[in-house]
């Protein structure tokens, strides 16, 4: 009796399984390795007590391990390489392969050298600023919300929302005009600029301008007066300067008034 009361009290003797473990063990034993989940979740117990209790409970991995065997198609491995940098395994598995396991997923990520840009969990609020930001500034206006997401990571989690940028043109990378806004600008040629301007909320004024004086839709506006005396007095100033100058009218525009008036200049000085 001695004998049995010290073994007992010997903290080397196994302890009995909680149902709670129990429960853990069953939820975790097909995304990870005995290892693993000694380390995460059970760093009381041994690998080989863990792979025992899972054989009690009736928990076995050689179907999945069977299963593992089928090749993987072209298709498994794009959804793998297209979202380890953005997405975990588990939510890897979770969304777009059910049917492979975790560990399967982090070895094929292995393979390919795959490496997650950021280890920090997206938090929803982060997530409904990506889904509403994105599509309409892209990265860079994701980025002005969320400044400690990389580039790269902004990047391949809206990858893994199925969101994407919809050009609408911010006047400096150019995005394309899309036949809608080409239709509308068409159709409200004749409208002064601040006013035409205003049915393009995405596009700077000055964009909206130029693209109507390209187009030949700009209506012809005679310069008065007090715009060629404004010109004539800082013709040798930057374009760009001059169009802010004159905010109604194009750039183009702007650029032919001044280089005419610039030629009237120097013809005057050579007559004088």
């Amino acid at each position: 009796m001695a004998k049995t009361r010290s073994r007992r009290l010997n903290p080397g003797v196994a302890r009995e399984w909680t149902h709670g473990e129990q429960a853990l063990l069953e939820r975790h034993y097909l995304n990870m390795t005995w290892r693993e989940l000694q380390v995460r979740h059970f760093p009381h117990r041994t690998p080989a007590a863990i792979q025992r209790m899972a054989h009690k409970l009736g928990l076995k991995k050689r179907d999945v391990q069977m299963a593992e065997k089928l090749p993987w198609s072209g298709e498994e491995l794009l959804l793998v390489i297209r979202h380890s940098p953005a997405l975990k395994a588990p939510e890897i598995q979770h969304r777009f392969l059910p049917h492979r396991t975790v560990i399967a997923i982090r070895h094929v990520a292995k393979k390919f050298g795959l490496k997650a840009f950021s280890s920090e969990r997206w938090t929803e609020p982060e997530l409904e600023i990506l889904r509403r930001g994105f599509p309409q500034g892209g990265i860079q206006q994701v980025k002005r919300e969320l400044p400690h997401r990389t580039e790269d990571a902004i990047k391949f989690r809206a990858r893994a929302e199925g969101v994407h940028y919809v050009p609408r043109g911010d006047g400096e990378k150019g995005d394309a005009w899309s036949a809608e806004e080409l239709r509308r600008l068409e159709q409200n040629r004749h409208l002064p600029a601040e006013e035409l301007a205003t049915l393009f909320p995405h596009r700077p004024k000055r964009a909206v301008i130029n693209k109507r004086h390209k187009l030949r839709w700009a209506p012809v506006q005679q310069w008065s007066e007090t715009e060629l005396q404004r010109l004539h007095d800082n013709l040798d100033a930057p374009l760009e300067f001059l169009c802010r100058l004159f905010p109604e009218r194009p750039r183009e525009g702007v650029r032919i008034k001044r280089d005419r008036q610039r030629r009237i200049v120097r013809r005057s000085s050579g007559l004088k």
